[in-house]
């Protein structure tokens, strides 16, 4: 079995400086344009040079094309056009395609920005027989119908990129966005609300907006994606793409998705292997290294990651994780986007890094997991959050859960660390993290890092009700004998408690135990994460 390297990027790097020195050019020209038209506007020189050579066109309101025009004119209105940017920009959200999202909101926000341009330059409208039609409302510079259309149809084309459709699909979607803008321009000028300067003002605004959500967020230009068409040359490498289907947004999408960038990488068409109910993954894994992949993406919640990363340790295959559930735990702290595009950059072109497992036991039941587990408090918010309701606020319902464990009955524990007895007290919450980042930033043990070669201990003492938990929320980011919670590191710990209590293991609910113990095994598993 071939290892991928980490340093294979087969002209990878000549697309990325291409983008960062080709998308801010197209924005300083594209502005400089915008406001050298716009200087021409207001000194009245385009308004001799073009405005009055062009001939009005006369159209009736009340005439069967008058009356077309002017419905026309309704779905190309601007804030028609940003209540779809917005819902396209959601959709993108919750399709994990964040940057593709980030820039749907800034262009969205290009109509409100619109607005106000209008507003400072306050050109009159030319005398129109639609005077008192919705279209000509304010006043006329830069055409707000046409900003609008030459927004959405950035937008349809960054969404067609996103969707890694068929060239020709790509193709009629661009040709009948291009044919909008056309019949925008040509129904603006047929209603005569605005002047043909109003109009090209208008459409160079739009790509103002287009070239700036382009920048800033960073997603590759249309010429770059055509460009990025071209096959490479095969690497050889094939991928294992085990994917839990309840997690998975859209899953026709994700393949096409994930079946271009491993095209793009030159690499050969993935196996697809889907999780079930009575196994999150470890038959899946299994299956992946019969088939002696090189690589193994896993697109699932944080229990789907832990069995498929608990088969391969050892293994020498590398994983690459696409955050797919709602904690994602892993991918977090090894500073793996939750993007959809830049998990699968990571996952394809990162480096390899070897982190640690923890080896839990209970009884005489072993198994591993890459995040934390724990007894207590957590494992017990774990089994109160209710399936339906983390379907639908997805973190929130660990609130909600969390809530109702104020005042939780603390327990009794011993723990033992490489030998050495470090607590023996109440607690409500003992954890054994191998990271210790969660959601939200909170950072719960600090000095852990996922291939430090050590286990790391939390103990949270007895809360006390509302205003104990309060001051153990306080007290994350603090240290001292003061603090209810208390932190150890070592390789091996032991702990036994007064009576069973629940525990859970990366997110899973395992049952209750009165005793466990957890291992660190350094440097077992090898991730693909983002170069430095």
């Amino acid at each position: 079995m071939t290892q991928p390297s980490g340093g294979e990027r087969r002209g990878r790097a000549p697309v990325a400086m291409h983008r960062r020195v080709f998308e801010p050019i197209v924005f300083a020209v594209a502005l400089a344009t915008y406001a050298a038209w716009t200087a021409g506007v207001m000194s009245g020189w385009l308004g001799t040079h073009l405005d009055d050579r062009i001939p009005a066109s006369g159209m009736d309101p009340r005439s069967y094309w008058g009356q077309i025009a002017e419905a026309f004119s309704l779905i190309t209105n601007p804030f028609f056009i940003m209540a779809v940017a917005v819902v396209l920009a959601i959709a993108a959200y919750q399709q994990r395609q964040r940057r593709l999202s980030a820039a749907l909101a800034i262009a969205a926000l290009g109509i409100p920005l619109w607005h106000v341009n209008r507003l400072l330059i306050d050109r009159p409208r030319p005398a129109s027989g639609f005077d008192d039609s919705i279209a000509a409302i304010g006043s006329a510079y830069p055409s707000g119908h046409l900003a609008a259309v030459t927004i959405l149809l950035w937008m349809v084309l960054a969404v067609a990129n996103a969707e890694r459709r068929s060239h020709a699909a790509g193709m009629w979607r661009r040709a009948a966005v291009a044919l909008l803008v056309v019949m925008t321009a040509l129904d603006e000028w047929a209603m005569g609300t605005v002047r043909p300067s109003d109009i090209v003002g208008g459409w160079l605004f739009g790509v103002v907006i287009a070239t700036a959500a382009l920048w800033i967020v960073g997603i590759e230009s249309i010429v770059l994606v055509r460009n990025a068409r071209r096959v490479p040359a095969d690497t050889g490498h094939r991928a294992a793409v085990i994917y839990n289907p309840t997690k998975v947004v859209e899953f026709d999408l994700f393949r096409r998705r994930v079946t271009f960038a491993m095209a793009s990488a030159g690499w050969q068409p993935p196996l697809w292997i889907e999780t079930e109910q009575n196994d999150p993954g470890r038959g899946m894994a299994q299956d992946a290294l019969a088939k002696d992949v090189d690589l193994v993406l896993v697109a699932g919640g944080d229990g789907t990651v832990r069995t498929v990363c608990a088969e391969l340790a050892g293994t020498g295959v590398a994983v690459g994780i696409i955050p797919a559930g709602t904690g994602n735990l892993l991918g977090r702290n090894l500073g793996i986007p939750l993007d959809e595009d830049e998990a699968l950059e990571v996952a394809l072109h990162g480096v390899v890094r070897p982190i640690d497992v923890v080896r839990w036991t209970v009884g005489e039941s072993s198994e591993s997991y890459v995040v934390m587990a724990g007894v207590g408090l957590d494992a017990q918010i774990m089994k109160d959050t209710d399936p339906r309701l983390k379907r639908l606020v997805k973190g929130g319902a660990y609130v909600v859960a969390g809530v109702r464990q104020v005042g939780a009955e603390p327990f009794h524990a011993t723990v033992t660390l490489d030998g050495e007895e470090v607590y023996d007290g109440d607690t409500v919450l003992t954890l054994v993290g191998n990271v210790g980042r969660l959601q939200g930033g909170v950072d719960l043990l600090p000095a852990a890092d996922a291939a430090d070669g050590r286990l790391h201990v939390l103990v949270a003492r007895s809360s006390g009700g509302l205003a104990g938990a309060m001051r153990m929320l306080s007290a994350l980011g603090r240290r001292g004998s003061s603090s209810p919670l208390r932190r150890f590191a070592g390789r091996k710990v032991t702990v036994r408690l007064d009576r069973a209590v629940p525990f859970e293991i990366d997110g899973d609910l395992g049952g209750e135990t009165a005793e466990f113990s957890a291992e660190v095994v350094p440097g077992e598993l090898l991730v693909k994460v983002p170069r430095r």
